[in-house]
């Protein structure tokens, strides 16, 4: 990149075009992982979840959810950032598709955000008051239905304000192409930047940590009222335990990687100077975006790493892939979820065991 003598935010000096060196085939490299990943990660996480009913409970549903908000974010975020940002020094896609794109991606962030809160709310009434009806399958469709419905409302001041338009002219004199920006008044895109901020970090984040805390108190510190009974079966609060680890690794996932891009917007907001005199801030910028789109790419890998159902979930799915073949029926039942698991198959099936073939090379893996 072209050394600007008048700092200029996301320009060159000689062009619309941006140099291409190493620090942006670095950027690239990271894209390209981060959409490879996020892409089949997710998709493979709705994958197992639709096709397999011993999945289909009401906390994974909402993963389904957060996995198909990933997928959107990732599709849309990626190269709707990296062209604009990295290569051009401009907008490319036209005046039709910087609103859209602008929309879209606070959207899918809200999504996430809001379904994260559902999920916490959902464990914490399941948690604290067992005895309450259990939400069911069709309640659960409702209210993703109803976070979709939230996410889309929120920000429609950005679809209509969102225009291709030349900014820092003034201060630059080169590269007059547009950038696609909300064109609003200074004050009112302060606060409206802060509002959209409150609405999909911090005030999730609030909930989530209360929720959570108190979950964490409960489950670990004191006996869940009305559950005496259900928690002398260790088994049953021990999985409890497991899957509110899982949760919490989750939302710390979620928390850590958009805090830096958060952080930067609202320095911005306060003092749009920043811009000018901070040498490199397009680096900066570019890179919290990269690690704020990389979280579309832990879930999967948490959820393999923290929850048994998965992990068996995903083994069985690979072992589809790489044995469609030779044997294409392999179902979820035929993969053990432990080598105790495994055992007790062995002793059932006998010399009978056909299926054990498959699962016994699967634990061994």
């Amino acid at each position: 990149m072209a050394n600007s003598t008048n700092k200029s935010y996301f320009f060159t000096e000689d062009d619309c075009i941006s140099d291409v060196g190493l620090i942006e085939c670095i950027f690239l490299l990271l894209y390209s992982l981060i959409t490879v990943i996020a892409i089949i990660g997710n998709g493979v996480v709705c994958y197992i979840i639709v096709t397999e009913k011993m999945l289909q409970c009401v906390t994974n549903i909402f993963l389904l959810n957060i996995a198909i908000a990933d997928i959107t974010k990732t599709i849309i975020l990626v190269p709707f950032s990296f062209i604009p940002n990295l290569l051009l020094s401009y907008w490319p896609f036209g005046h039709t598709m910087c609103p859209f794109v602008l929309y879209s991606q606070i959207v899918v962030v809200f999504v996430s955000a809001f379904t994260l809160v559902a999920m916490s709310a959902d464990r914490y009434i399941a948690i604290m008051y067992p005895l309450r009806p259990k939400l069911t399958h069709k309640g659960v469709a409702c209210i993703c239905g109803l976070v979709w419905f939230i996410a889309c409302m929120v920000p429609i001041p950005t679809a209509v304000t969102g225009h291709v338009q030349t900014a820092f002219e003034n201060l630059t004199g080169v590269c007059q192409r547009g950038r696609c920006f909300e064109d609003m008044e200074e004050n009112l895109r302060s606060s409206y930047s802060l509002c959209i901020m409150l609405l999909q970090y911090f005030i999730p984040l609030i909930v989530l940590t209360f929720t959570y805390a108190h979950i964490g108190y409960v489950m670990w510190i004191k006996i869940i009222p009305g559950e005496a009974v259900q928690r002398q079966d260790e088994r049953q609060a021990s999985s409890k335990r497991k899957m509110i680890k899982m949760m919490v690794v989750v939302v710390l996932l979620y928390a850590v990687c958009w805090l830096p891009l958060h952080a930067l917007q609202l320095a911005t907001d306060e003092n749009p100077e920043i811009f000018i005199n901070v040498k490199n801030l397009r680096y900066i910028w570019v890179s919290f975006q990269i690690f704020s789109a990389s979280h579309s790419c832990y879930n999967p890998f948490v959820y393999f790493w923290m929850n048994r159902k998965f992990r068996k979930a995903f083994q069985l799915f690979f072992l589809r892939c790489l044995c469609c073949t030779k044997r294409g029926n392999y179902t979820y039942g035929d993969i053990p979820l432990s080598p105790q698991t495994s055992l007790t198959m062995t002793w059932k099936l006998g010399r009978h065991g056909s299926r054990f073939l498959s699962a016994k090379r699967i634990d061994s893996v």
